[in-house]
Order: structure tokens, then C-alpha cells, then sequence
């Protein structure tokens, strides 16, 4: 993030998150805020995050993203841009051997087309004028408020987004993802084949090992307290061994599969293979009347984005487990 910006922030002073939130609501504030603001608005009446800022928001976004923390990334849209066309692998092609002379045999791989048009993702706080001017430790409550609210609403998306607009496509809900269901009751306990099965799914599709699995909190504690005949902690299949297992609290645990209520998913893959198309800066508008009264100052965060998977067959989906 900080190599990217970068060479967008024309030698600009650092600007903090609070810094800036003072001098969208008129507070005393710096130069350089008062530099950024000049330069920032939108059409919407909303004040563009000046590069240097755009950093420290994202790390903390990242920070707390299972999805990021699994390897996907974020990839910056360039201005002026409703959508953008992205090439996906849907089938590798095969090579052949050949002898001298001879003819090359023709293996095309499937290439497919999809469109990545970044939808709004907004939301809005609210946080009294002397918390904002004198708070101790604001920076940083500020950047994982902020981080924290898009990190859990791009995770949903990423993971189970039904791409329907608004909503982003997720890995459930995308053509060549593999989805693995085992009983049609929803019988199956959190346990290591899962994982043994779905990567075994995801080699016979000449996919790569996975970097991650997400599943819900409750199945990552049900898999730490797994035991063997004599009680004790059950040791991890040593192709397990290094990957991690990353909990979200984005993928729920009531699913109903035919007579059972609370079932929940596990999600295997390569996550670098997926990104969020975003666009360059998170736009923050001044709410200036909703909370007057109260001596409280509204801000509206607003981001647009959208979810490209580049190669679907390195993804799993386990949708039957039960507790």
C-alpha cells in the first residue's frame, strides 16, 4: 500500500486519519489537512483520503480481513473507470510431447470474460467533538474503526456474496468453484478430511495447493478440540500441518441442509488467485446536521468495490458440516 500511493502524494505532508476527520468538520487542524481538503472533494460533497492516509486505513483493513490474511489482495482502480474486463482461467491447457517434425497437438485453455464493476460500500459514525479534539488514542480507534467496518462487510462479499447488485459475486456463488456436499442432512462433523478432501478437489482440477482455509469460529474451536482414543489433542495430517486456519465470524453457523438447522461451511483455496478491484480513494463526507443536538459529528465513509476471482478451480466450498 505504501509502495503503491506512494507516487500519487506529490511530496504531501503525512496526514493522520484524525487530522484529516478534524478538517472535514471545520475543527483547527493542519496545513497540509487544509492542502489535502482544497484538492479532495467529490461531486457528493465528500473529501477524498489524501494518498499518505490511504495506507494506514488499508493496513488496518487488511490486518483484520480473513480473506487478506488468506492472500487476497486489493487492487486499485484507476480513476475514471466504471468497470473493468478480467480474463479468468477456467481450464489450463495441455502440452504435448512431440517428435521431430512433427505436428503440435492443439490444446486451447478456456478463457472467460468478467466484467468487475465496483459497487458503493458506505457506512457512517458518529463521535463527539471532544473525543475528536483531545482523545487519547483516537489514531488508532479510528483506523480500526474504519478498517474493521469494510474489512467484515468485503469478507461477506468475498466469501459469500450472491452477486446480485449491490452485492459483489463471492467464491460460493461463482461458476467453477468446487462445492463439496457430503450428506444430504448435513451430518458432517468439522474433522481434518474435509480438508483432505477438498484438497484432493482442488489438485484433480491441476489447481495449487491452498494458502488458506476460513471457516467460522465455532468450527476452528471444534478443530483444536478434536482428540484421539486416548483423550488426547489430535495431531494435524501432516499435509495440514502449515496451513493456517483462519476464523470469521462472515460465515454463519445456522444453515439449514435438509432436517439439520445450524450447519456452516469451511472455504479451502489459493487466495492470491482472488482480489478486490477498488477504487482509489475512500471518500468521507461531513454529516453536518444528523447529530447537532448532541454535540456529535457525523462522518459518511464511502468506497466503491468489487470481487474478481481469476482462477475459480482453486477454490473449495465444504457446505454440509455440522457440529
Amino acid at each position: 500500500f505504501k509502495a503503491h500511493f506512494a507516487a500519487k502524494d506529490d511530496n504531501a505532508e503525512q496526514v493522520s486519519v484524525t487530522e484529516f476527520l478534524r478538517g472535514v468538520a471545520g475543527m483547527q487542524t493542519t496545513a497540509a489537512v487544509h492542502a489535502a481538503l482544497s484538492v479532495g472533494t467529490n461531486n457528493a460533497g465528500g473529501y477524498s483520503v489524501p494518498a499518505k492516509t490511504m495506507p494506514l486505513i488499508l493496513g488496518a483493513l487488511a490486518s483484520v480481513s480473513s480473506l487478506m490474511l488468506a492472500g487476497a489482495g486489493i487492487v486499485p482502480m484507476d480513476e475514471g473507470a466504471k468497470s473493468v474486463t478480467t480474463a479468468v482461467v477456467d481450464k489450463v491447457p495441455t502440452a504435448s510431447w512431440r517428435l521431430e517434425r512433427g505436428a503440435v497437438v492443439e490444446s486451447d485453455p478456456v478463457f472467460r470474460g468478467v466484467l468487475a464493476a465496483p459497487q458503493s460500500l458506505a457506512f457512517y459514525f458518529k463521535v463527539s467533538r471532544e473525543l475528536l479534539a483531545d482523545g487519547q488514542g483516537i489514531e488508532a480507534a479510528l483506523q480500526i474503526a474504519i478498517g474493521q467496518a469494510f474489512a467484515q462487510a468485503l469478507d461477506y462479499a468475498g466469501l459469500r456474496g450472491s452477486g446480485t447488485a449491490p452485492e459483489p459475486r463471492g467464491i460460493r456463488n461463482t461458476e467453477g468453484v468446487t462445492q463439496l456436499t457430503y450428506t444430504p442432512n448435513g451430518e458432517t462433523p468439522p474433522n481434518y478430511s474435509c480438508f483432505l478432501n477438498g484438497i484432493e478437489a482442488m489438485l484433480n482440477a491441476n489447481a495449487p495447493m491452498p494458502t488458506a482455509s476460513i471457516m467460522a469460529p465455532r468450527t476452528l474451536i471444534q478443530l483444536s478440540g478434536l482428540t484421539d482414543i486416548t483423550n488426547q489433542p489430535l495431531r494435524k495430517p501432516e499435509l495440514l500441518a502449515t496451513l493456517p486456519m483462519i476464523a470469521t465470524p462472515q460465515i454463519p453457523t445456522n444453515l439449514v441442509v435438509g432436517t439439520r438447522k445450524n450447519n456452516t461451511e469451511i472455504y479451502l483455496g489459493d487466495f492470491t488467485k482472488m482480489y478486490f478491484l477498488m477504487r482509489e480513494s475512500l471518500s468521507i463526507q461531513l454529516l453536518r446536521e444528523a447529530f447537532a443536538t448532541t454535540g456529535e459529528i457525523g462522518f459518511l465513509c464511502h468506497v466503491r468495490a468489487d470481487v474478481v476471482i481469476t482462477h475459480p478451480a482453486a477454490f473449495v466450498v465444504v457446505n454440509d458440516v455440522h457440529p
